[in-house]
């Protein structure tokens, strides 16, 4: 699971504008088989939103190991926000119904392992 998460949080989101970074973060989330417990925990969690982005500030230090400070700060923000965390289900939804769609079996450009 902490490899998911360090995996997931690789792309360094500076300079970029929050649609590149749903799509690639949507686009991870359903490779990994994920999208359903994904959905599931960012409905759950925008209530307290804001405080989940404080809280991953304040464990920047142990969590520092694992991701970049900077990225972690980046992404604490872009998840603090209710309306990036609503985009985000809306496009890992969007994901999901094209995987749907396509016929088991077929590679595309997402299936294939990273290096």
């Amino acid at each position: 699971m902490l490899r998911f998460f360090q995996n997931l949080f690789q792309t360094d989101p500076a300079g970029r504008d929050e649609g590149e970074i749903i799509d690639e973060i949507a686009r991870r989330v359903v490779r990994e088989g994920m999208g359903s417990a994904a959905i599931v925990f960012l409905e759950s969690s925008k209530p307290v939103s804001f405080l989940g982005g404080q809280a991953a500030l304040a464990a920047t230090p142990i969590l520092g190991g694992f991701i970049e400070p900077s990225r972690l700060e980046r992404y604490a923000d872009l998840f603090s926000s209710r309306a990036f965390i609503e985009r985000l289900i809306q496009r890992i939804e969007e994901v999901e119904e094209e995987r749907a769609g396509e016929p088991r079996g077929t590679a595309n450009e997402d299936d294939t392992p990273s290096v």
